[in-house]
């Protein structure tokens, strides 16, 4: 049997300081390979001391016996050690290496748990006849990281039973063996090798195992964090939030469920704003974890003031909300979520003009097919076409005006205004449909054009078999199937209007 110093950090063992005994064995008998003495008559030692006075034949050997104190129903084994000064203490815990889990409930408490001969809890229940039925000492022996031994003493041991949740009611004096070998932790601290320890100022964040000196030191345990050397409850911690149950990092707020107050840690302080008030246009919610007040769609802001969202579905609305300058900018036409970039004319013509043709050289080539002029080509801060796959989506959301400036090689400026404008789908080839002519150009080109589909050169849609427009002109327009053509200096020209010769 080893000696139990070598297998031990912590022992709590009692022993009957009067030295009572009583003779109450008649026979004994031991089991093959095991330390244990059957008692055949009605009576029991009632602990480790009397079965060191009445056991002689044992040699006062270490290991486990059957005891039975008073009032206790049943016999029991208990881990006797007969090898401190002279024996006969009833060990009450081992453990040393943590291999068996001591994080239990109360009835493993109760009724004991773990293994004799390694780690273990002999039982609340059991301590509690064995301490109430005489005087009894309490010894607790450690062992600290140094492989130093020491032990303390009380004594006068006793506790309750369960109906007083086993409360000590005596302890006695208290002696220690050698106080210098004792490594203290201040309070609500202990001596372990955990690597997980949270502070007041950044509780979400453990202290990581490679940041350690020693093996084991000194932690903060529970609901307890370390605010500079010292281990406080999680409540005193100044920026704890009683709402939420934990405590705020540096810079964070945390919004209550009313959305009446809003809680913000600064500089390790608790600002508390009661004025905390959802807009009108807002919602007390909570999104991606996050509980405060939200805009209502269709508005923006912090959520205690919402405006109404500008989502400009063209130059116009931008222009209405204070974008007065010329240039390139983002507009959201329905369909397009994304946005798309066109370029608007603010500052002429009463302003909030979408461009979607600008042509004034030779840089940027027309004569494309079909998907060029689906997509745009160019760009919009010069020669361009935006795209006819924007041009009706953002035609059709409202109703719009067109207008076509025009410059001759004389610098000489003309314009053309209709109306209404919008052009259909794909499916319908983009045909175009226009309101009434207003202007100084002298004439209506795009009278003709009106609910015609667009051409381009490989997609032949003027309606007239003799002619491919598009090709003839060398670019894509609303051709139409009277666009007949006349000898001028023997070439054959496509008009956009030409009277029809017999």
């Amino acid at each position: 049997m080893e000696n139990l110093f070598k297998v031990c950090l912590t022992v709590l063992t009692i022993w009957n300081s009067f030295g009572t005994e009583m003779v109450i064995v008649s026979a004994e008998g031991r089991s093959s390979g095991s330390s244990y003495f059957v008692f055949q008559q009605p009576a029991y030692p009632r602990d480790c001391k009397e079965v060191v006075n009445v056991c002689s034949s044992t040699h006062n050997t270490s290991g486990v016996y059957l005891i039975k104190p008073d009032g206790y129903p049943e016999p029991f084994e208990a881990y006797c050690n007969n090898d401190l000064d002279a024996g006969g203490w009833t060990v009450l815990q081992r453990r040393r290496l943590d291999s068996v889990n001591f994080n239990r409930s109360w009835k493993d408490f109760r009724n004991g748990f773990g293994f004799l001969g390694s780690e273990f809890w002999i039982g609340n229940e059991k301590i509690a006849y064995l301490t109430n039925q005489k005087r009894y000492q309490l010894r607790m022996d450690f062992e600290n990281v140094a492989g130093e031994t020491y032990f303390v003493t009380y004594d006068d041991f006793r506790i309750s039973d369960e109906w007083g949740k086993y409360y000590i009611s005596s302890l006695g004096t208290f002696v220690i063996s050698d106080e210098s070998k004792i490594e203290w932790c201040p309070a609500n601290e202990i001596f372990s090798n955990e690597t997980c320890e949270r502070t007041c100022e950044d509780p979400d964040t453990c202290i990581s195992a490679t940041s350690r000196t020693e093996t084991e030191q000194c932690v903060c345990i529970g609901d307890f964090l370390r605010q500079q050397e010292q281990c406080i409850p999680l409540k005193q911690c100044n920026c704890f939030v009683a709402d939420k149950g934990s405590v705020l990092t540096e810079g964070t707020f945390y919004i209550n469920s009313r959305c009446t107050r809003n809680s913000t840690c600064r500089n390790n302080q608790l600002i508390k704003d009661r004025s905390y008030q959802c807009s009108e246009h807002a919602t007390c919610d909570e999104r991606n974890g996050v509980h405060k007040c939200y805009c209502n769609d269709g508005y923006e802001g912090d959520g205690v003031t919402c405006t109404r969202e500008v989502i400009p579905r063209d130059c116009y609305e931008l222009y209405v909300s204070g974008t007065l300058s010329d240039g390139v900018y983002t507009i959201y036409p329905d369909g397009w979520p994304r946005g798309i970039q066109v370029y608007c004319e603010m500052e002429s013509n009463g302003g909030g003009w979408t461009v979607f043709q600008r042509r004034s050289s030779a840089s940027v080539n027309f004569y494309l097919g079909w998907s060029d002029y689906k997509n745009g080509f160019g760009n919009q801060n010069h020669d361009h076409w935006l795209g006819n796959k924007y041009i009706h989506s953002m035609t059709n959301q409202k109703k719009y005006q067109l207008r076509i400036d025009l410059r001759d090689s004389a610098s000489s400026s003309k314009y053309a205004v209709y109306s209404t404008f919008s052009i259909n789908s794909e499916t319908d080839k983009y045909r175009l449909s226009v309101g009434s002519y207003s202007g100084n150009t002298g004439y209506d080109s795009l009278a003709d054009s009106n609910n015609k589909q667009f051409s381009t050169k490989d997609e032949d849609n003027d309606g007239w078999s003799s002619y491919d427009c598009a090709e003839r002109h060398r670019g894509a327009w609303w051709f139409y199937e009277f666009l007949h053509c006349r000898k001028d200096k023997s070439a054959s020209h496509c008009r956009s209007y030409c009277p029809n010769y017999g």
